[in-house]
């Protein structure tokens, strides 16, 4: 199901505008391209958040019918925090006016981590910064009129819980069905997306393989890469492949099964959407269930 919003004027294509992915830094450490998740966060740190924009002025002047010399643009930023689909807390709000002739800006902001709860949200737009004085009958008129917009939505690591896990008789759970021997057995449904990844999913390890749990329960990293492989593996292969997997990766919750899923992809394949996932996926599903391997690797569950 696809939402599409009909402005009662004309609005700034994604041809106008050129723009750099945000990209963050912890603590004046390497700056790294923002994702889903950002890790190695905790209340002391202080993110440093970047990005530049710039508008192509004769593209924008086409796309609003507006004689270029009577359009002026402004630039706003809005930074919130808080769990829910709106954040609950803005820390930081502001609007710049784009220099004519430039129409170029440079975003350098800092947020402190202590103001910060389990979600980071940015949102930037452009804006008209006054009247035009030539313009066509469906040019925006109107001071602020919002002519485009993109959001990013960044989970804080440590902030949500990890997948519960417990030692269980796969006999009973499963009634004896064909994978009762198996030493694993994941224990989840994609009904719900915004469902609390922790009541969403359990792991339950087989009790009849002693052997296999002892290794989970001495860390084991081969072991461990190949379990957490799988129940990312699992999930993400089932969200990408959701015919809603676009609506549903555009306006997770935070904590949500749909949110550790979109951050994982987001890890392995960064500024990527669900269409390039689910290619991937049917095209080469060896290398998509690798790609988990290797994050599992490095410890990304």
């Amino acid at each position: 199901m696809n939402r599409r919003i009909a402005f009662p004027f004309l609005t700034l294509s994604g041809e106008a505008i050129i723009t750099e992915p945000w990209s963050f830094s912890l603590d004046g450490e390497d700056v790294e391209p923002a994702g889903g998740l950002l890790h190695d966060w905790d209340s002391a740190s202080e993110i440093r958040m970047r990005r530049t924009l710039r508008v192509d002025s004769e593209i924008a002047a086409m796309d609003l019918g507006i004689a270029p010399a009577s359009l002026h643009l402004a630039l706003g930023v809005r930074v919130g925090t808080g769990p829910g689909r709106l954040p609950r807390r803005i820390l930081h709000r502001e609007c710049r006016q784009l220099a004519q002739g430039e129409w170029r800006e440079d975003l350098d902001l800092k947020v402190s981590g202590d103001q910060l709860s389990r979600v980071l949200d940015v949102q930037t737009q452009v804006l008209l910064a006054r009247p035009p004085s030539d313009c066509g009958p469906l040019s925006p008129q109107r001071m602020a009129s919002r002519l485009w917009f993109d959001s990013l939505r960044v989970l804080l690591e440590g902030q949500d819980p990890r997948f519960p896990m417990e030692v269980a008789d796969l006999r009973a759970l499963l009634r004896g069905g064909t994978a009762i021997a198996a030493p694993w057995f994941l224990g989840w449904s994609p009904r719900d997306w915004n469902r609390d990844f922790q009541g969403a999913v359990r792991l339950y390890l087989n009790q009849d393989t002693p052997s296999f749990t002892k290794k989970i329960e001495e860390q084991d990293g081969p072991t461990l890469q190949v379990l957490l492989a799988d129940v990312m593996g699992q999930i993400c292969e089932r969200l990408v492949s959701d015919p809603e997997a676009e609506e549903v990766m555009a306006e997770i919750e935070p904590g949500s099964l749909a949110a550790h899923a979109t951050a994982w992809l987001g890890r392995i394949w960064p500024d990527k959407d669900a269409a390039f996932f689910r290619t991937v996926l049917e095209q080469q599903p060896g290398l998509f269930r690798a790609a988990f391997l290797e994050l599992a690797e490095l410890g990304e569950v």
